[in-house]
């Protein structure tokens, strides 16, 4: 029973990995799409703040203006953090998705189940 759910633990975190890397967006240095936690973690700043710049230029900032700089780091910020809640709930629907297993001990008419 242990060795199966290891086994299925392996194979979720495999079929993952391979899901990430073939669903990976195909531009720039880095990993995943713009703004994904894959994304922020592989991609180097200079390509980050670039591509922040860009965004902040098609709302109408003008380059080199203390509002663009404003933009730029309110864009990274908050796409940041989407991204961090992103992952955080990807892992616990994972985590919620893992079979669950319960013990129970009879005592005699009293039964204690404990579920892990």
């Amino acid at each position: 029973m242990q060795g199966e759910i290891t086994m299925r633990k392996r194979n979720i975190f495999a079929a993952a990995g391979a899901a990430t890397i073939l669903l990976s967006g195909c531009s720039g240095s880095g990993l995943g799409m713009p703004g994904s936690p894959a994304w922020f973690a592989t991609t180097p700043q200079a390509e980050q703040a670039t591509y922040f710049r860009n965004r902040c230029v098609s709302y109408g900032f003008e380059p080199g203006t203390p509002a663009m700089a404003q933009c730029i780091q309110n864009e990274s910020i908050s796409s940041r953090g989407r991204a961090s809640a992103r992952a955080n709930a990807a892992f616990t629907n994972m985590q919620n998705s893992q079979p669950k297993t319960t013990t129970c001990n009879r005592f005699g008419n009293t039964m204690n189940c404990t579920t892990y």
